[in-house]
């Protein structure tokens, strides 16, 4: 039987795999895509990102400091390796970190390809059932990622027409005529910058207000271990207090923002600051009716309004509660120990632990918590 099972091989669940396996435990990862992180590649694409939001100390090794040691041993540094005054990584660069860290830790071979369906409890262990069958483990930890994306009502009648960038049909090819993105955080900002480069003058950026500035999702501090233990620790108020007031939603960082700024200077990007009422389609264009300002007519139309707050739709959550009469808290997040228990044989990771891991749960640096949190005695 196996040691643990880890169910999803995202950010969370590949650094966690990377640490359990140096401690000597036997693994594996359970995931529908053909390699670790694939799905996480996937959106970073979508999205024409150019460097990670994550500064150069949090990587996914299990070593401190390996990506900037990485980084040092390049032959030839490349223009544009680092950005910002926290070093945070090209994509380029983290990319081939992480094959580096699959190749030398031998953690491809571990992952098995399935979606996990359900769980139930068997002697000594767990049964996890997939789409390709069941797998046993004494343990299993629960690395899901982000709730679905959220979707504005409006946008449903719209069918293809209006695509979340994180669905798997989005083309983020720059449009051959006028484009809407409608949303205001990193995602909206960075795919606006990248069709305003390639089509100068042809996209328009809607968002409510001006994203706050912000280098970071939420302080340092919380990638610290002890502020970490700290948060949990609090009474479950005072945690949903820090986290309202310490997660940074929206925001950009300076740099993403003086390059939206340039953008609209320059007249290659148009941003309005309102509220998308409707759309409509008329023959190949979507009609966009706003608040304050005349109605949009475009030709493409790209939702970048992040994920939805809660977890109450993601099914493999709902099914496991209900089968080990599990408890959940607001936003229907699991209720979990400090060691991220929800169940002694179950455990969860990312950003459905946040009311255990803190303001950073769903960071590289909330999946470096979890692992030490999950070697704690």
């Amino acid at each position: 039987m196996l040691d643990w099972l880890i169910i999803g091989a995202g950010v969370h669940g590949l650094h966690v795999a990377a640490s359990l396996r140096r401690r000597g435990s036997t693994l594996r990862l359970l995931d529908p895509h053909p390699r670790p992180l694939a799905e996480w590649d996937r959106r970073a694409e979508a999205l024409a990102m150019t460097h990670l939001r994550s500064p150069l100390d949090q990587d996914l090794d299990v070593e401190q400091l390996s990506l900037h040691h990485f980084a040092e041993a390049q032959p030839r540094p490349e223009p544009g390796m680092f950005a910002g005054p926290c070093r945070a990584p090209s994509l380029e660069l983290f990319r081939r970190h992480v094959k580096w860290i699959r190749a030398r830790l031998g953690l491809d071979p571990l992952l098995e390809r399935g979606t996990a369906t359900g769980l139930e409890l068997v002697e000594g262990g767990v049964r996890v059932e997939s789409d390709r069958g069941g797998l046993v483990a004494r343990r299993v930890i629960l690395a899901l990622g982000h709730p679905p994306p959220s979707v504005p009502a409006w946008a449903d009648p719209l069918g293809g027409a209006a695509l979340h960038v994180f669905d798997p049909r989005f083309d983020r090819s720059p449009p051959s005529g006028s484009a809407v993105i409608v949303g205001g955080g990193l995602s909206a900002a960075q795919l606006a910058l990248h069709w305003a480069r390639a089509r100068p003058g042809a996209p328009t950026l809607i968002c409510r207000r001006a994203p706050p500035i912000a280098e970071l999702d939420a302080a340092s501090r919380w990638a610290r271990p002890r502020w970490s233990w700290r948060f949990a620790s609090f009474p479950l108020a005072g945690r949903l207090s820090v986290l309202d007031a310490e997660t940074r939603r929206g925001s950009v960082p300076p740099r993403v923002a003086a390059r939206l700024a340039r953008a609209q200077r320059r007249g290659s990007l148009r941003i309005v600051f309102d509220e998308v009422v409707d759309v409509r389609r008329e023959a190949a264009e979507q009609v966009v009716t706003l608040g304050d300002h005349p109605a949009l007519r475009c030709r493409r139309l790209a939702l970048a309004t992040g994920f939805a707050p809660a977890f109450d739709r993601v099914p493999l959550l709902d099914g496991i509660a209900e089968e080990l009469g599990l408890e959940r808290g607001p936003l229907a997040l699991p209720l979990l120990d400090a060691g991220l228990r929800w169940h002694p044989r179950v455990h969860v990771v990312g950003a459905a632990a946040r009311l255990s891991l803190g303001p950073l749960a769903a960071n590289i640096a909330g999946a470096r918590l979890a692992a030490l949190r999950l070697a704690a005695p």
